[in-house]
Protein backbone atom coordinates (compact mmCIF):
# COMPACT_ATOMS: atom_id res chain seq x y z
CA UNK A 1 0.00 0.00 0.00
CA UNK A 2 1.62 3.70 -1.04
CA UNK A 3 0.20 5.46 1.89
CA UNK A 4 1.62 3.75 4.60
CA UNK A 5 -0.04 1.94 7.57
CA UNK A 6 -0.61 4.60 9.89
CA UNK A 7 -4.38 4.92 10.53
CA UNK A 8 -4.29 8.50 10.34
CA UNK A 9 -2.91 8.27 6.64
CA UNK A 10 -5.12 6.08 5.32
CA UNK A 11 -8.13 7.66 6.37
CA UNK A 12 -6.65 10.80 4.66
CA UNK A 13 -6.17 8.23 1.55
CA UNK A 14 -9.79 6.77 1.86
CA UNK A 15 -11.22 10.46 1.63
CA UNK A 16 -9.02 11.76 -0.88
CA UNK A 17 -9.90 8.50 -3.10
CA UNK A 18 -13.71 9.13 -2.23
CA UNK A 19 -13.45 13.30 -3.08
CA UNK A 20 -13.15 12.88 -6.76
CA UNK A 21 -16.18 10.09 -7.36
CA UNK A 22 -19.15 10.71 -8.56
CA UNK A 23 -21.40 8.04 -8.30
CA UNK A 24 -22.53 8.21 -4.45
CA UNK A 25 -25.75 10.06 -5.55
CA UNK A 26 -28.72 8.52 -4.92
CA UNK A 27 -32.53 9.40 -6.92
CA UNK A 28 -30.07 12.45 -7.47
CA UNK A 29 -29.41 13.73 -4.20
CA UNK A 30 -25.79 13.51 -2.82
CA UNK A 31 -25.03 11.18 0.29
CA UNK A 32 -23.80 12.60 3.02
CA UNK A 33 -21.65 10.34 5.18
CA UNK A 34 -18.65 10.88 7.00
CA UNK A 35 -15.67 8.27 7.80
CA UNK A 36 -15.04 7.40 11.16
CA UNK A 37 -12.52 4.86 11.54
CA UNK A 38 -10.58 3.20 8.95
CA UNK A 39 -7.58 0.14 9.40
CA UNK A 40 -5.04 -0.30 6.79
CA UNK A 41 -3.67 -3.67 8.41
CA UNK A 42 -7.23 -5.47 8.84
CA UNK A 43 -8.74 -3.34 5.43
CA UNK A 44 -11.73 -1.66 6.91
CA UNK A 45 -13.77 1.34 6.89
CA UNK A 46 -16.58 2.42 8.66
CA UNK A 47 -18.40 5.32 7.62
CA UNK A 48 -21.99 6.91 9.43
CA UNK A 49 -24.91 8.08 7.34
CA UNK A 50 -27.91 8.70 8.98
CA UNK A 51 -31.46 7.60 7.15
CA UNK A 52 -34.16 9.33 6.72
CA UNK A 53 -38.05 8.47 5.86
CA UNK A 54 -37.21 8.58 2.01
CA UNK A 55 -33.96 6.04 2.64
CA UNK A 56 -36.25 3.35 4.43
CA UNK A 57 -38.93 1.44 2.48
CA UNK A 58 -42.82 0.56 3.77
CA UNK A 59 -41.32 -2.89 5.29
CA UNK A 60 -39.54 -0.69 7.53
CA UNK A 61 -35.97 -1.66 6.05
CA UNK A 62 -33.30 0.35 4.55
CA UNK A 63 -33.96 0.79 0.98
CA UNK A 64 -32.28 -1.90 -1.24
CA UNK A 65 -31.08 1.05 -3.65
CA UNK A 66 -29.73 2.89 -0.82
CA UNK A 67 -27.68 0.35 0.47
CA UNK A 68 -26.72 -0.76 -3.04
CA UNK A 69 -25.41 2.59 -4.08
CA UNK A 70 -23.68 3.27 -0.52
CA UNK A 71 -21.75 -0.35 -0.54
CA UNK A 72 -20.99 0.45 -3.79
CA UNK A 73 -19.65 3.62 -3.48
CA UNK A 74 -17.49 3.11 0.01
CA UNK A 75 -16.30 -0.79 -0.77
CA UNK A 76 -14.86 0.83 -4.40
CA UNK A 77 -13.11 3.36 -2.68
CA UNK A 78 -12.09 0.47 -0.26
CA UNK A 79 -10.82 -1.98 -2.74
CA UNK A 80 -8.71 0.90 -4.78
CA UNK A 81 -7.20 2.42 -1.56
CA UNK A 82 -5.99 -1.44 -0.13
CA UNK A 83 -4.85 -1.82 -3.84
CA UNK A 84 -2.77 1.12 -4.23
CA UNK A 85 -5.65 3.23 -6.18
CA UNK A 86 -6.05 0.50 -8.73
CA UNK A 87 -9.08 1.07 -11.09
CA UNK A 88 -11.75 -2.07 -11.20
CA UNK A 89 -15.66 -2.79 -12.10
CA UNK A 90 -17.93 -4.34 -10.21
CA UNK A 91 -18.95 -7.60 -11.12
CA UNK A 92 -21.39 -8.66 -8.68
CA UNK A 93 -23.23 -6.85 -6.08
CA UNK A 94 -25.84 -8.75 -3.83
CA UNK A 95 -28.17 -6.68 -1.22
CA UNK A 96 -29.65 -8.44 1.52
CA UNK A 97 -31.69 -6.39 4.10
CA UNK A 98 -31.79 -8.21 7.26
CA UNK A 99 -34.42 -6.41 9.90
CA UNK A 100 -35.76 -3.33 9.95
CA UNK A 101 -34.99 0.34 11.37
CA UNK A 102 -36.55 1.53 14.08
CA UNK A 103 -37.26 4.62 13.13
CA UNK A 104 -36.45 7.61 10.68
CA UNK A 105 -33.02 9.46 11.51
CA UNK A 106 -31.04 6.40 12.61
CA UNK A 107 -27.48 6.52 12.75
CA UNK A 108 -25.76 3.92 10.93
CA UNK A 109 -22.61 3.01 10.47
CA UNK A 110 -21.38 1.29 7.35
CA UNK A 111 -18.55 -1.37 8.30
CA UNK A 112 -16.67 -2.42 4.76
CA UNK A 113 -13.98 -5.27 5.27
CA UNK A 114 -12.20 -6.19 1.91
CA UNK A 115 -10.96 -9.15 1.23
CA UNK A 116 -7.47 -10.36 1.83
CA UNK A 117 -6.01 -10.16 -1.44
CA UNK A 118 -4.11 -13.28 -2.81
CA UNK A 119 -3.16 -12.27 -6.44
CA UNK A 120 -6.64 -12.67 -7.78
CA UNK A 121 -8.24 -10.34 -10.41
CA UNK A 122 -11.52 -10.09 -8.64
CA UNK A 123 -11.17 -8.47 -5.16
CA UNK A 124 -14.03 -8.54 -3.05
CA UNK A 125 -15.57 -6.63 0.35
CA UNK A 126 -18.73 -6.92 2.14
CA UNK A 127 -20.62 -3.74 3.87
CA UNK A 128 -22.80 -4.39 6.97
CA UNK A 129 -25.25 -1.63 7.97
CA UNK A 130 -25.23 -2.11 11.78
CA UNK A 131 -26.55 0.44 14.39
CA UNK A 132 -24.53 3.31 15.22
CA UNK A 133 -24.87 2.32 18.99
CA UNK A 134 -24.64 -1.62 19.06
CA UNK A 135 -22.97 -2.72 16.02
CA UNK A 136 -24.58 -5.99 17.28
CA UNK A 137 -27.74 -4.69 15.41
CA UNK A 138 -26.95 -5.39 11.76
CA UNK A 139 -29.79 -3.24 9.34
CA UNK A 140 -28.39 -5.04 5.58
CA UNK A 141 -25.24 -6.75 4.17
CA UNK A 142 -23.71 -6.22 1.09
CA UNK A 143 -21.53 -8.20 -1.10
CA UNK A 144 -18.98 -6.82 -3.78
CA UNK A 145 -17.53 -8.74 -6.23
CA UNK A 146 -14.80 -6.20 -8.34
CA UNK A 147 -12.16 -7.30 -11.25
CA UNK A 148 -9.32 -5.18 -11.85
CA UNK A 149 -8.90 -3.32 -15.14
Amino acid sequence: MGVGTGTNEFIRYVKDLASGKKSHYYYSAELEALVIAADPIKQTITVRITLGNEEINEAGYIDEGLAGTVADYWTSTLISAVHEGRSSVTTSLGVQTIRPVPAADTAIDVVCQASGYCGSASPHAVARFVDASDHQLVYAVVAHTKFFK
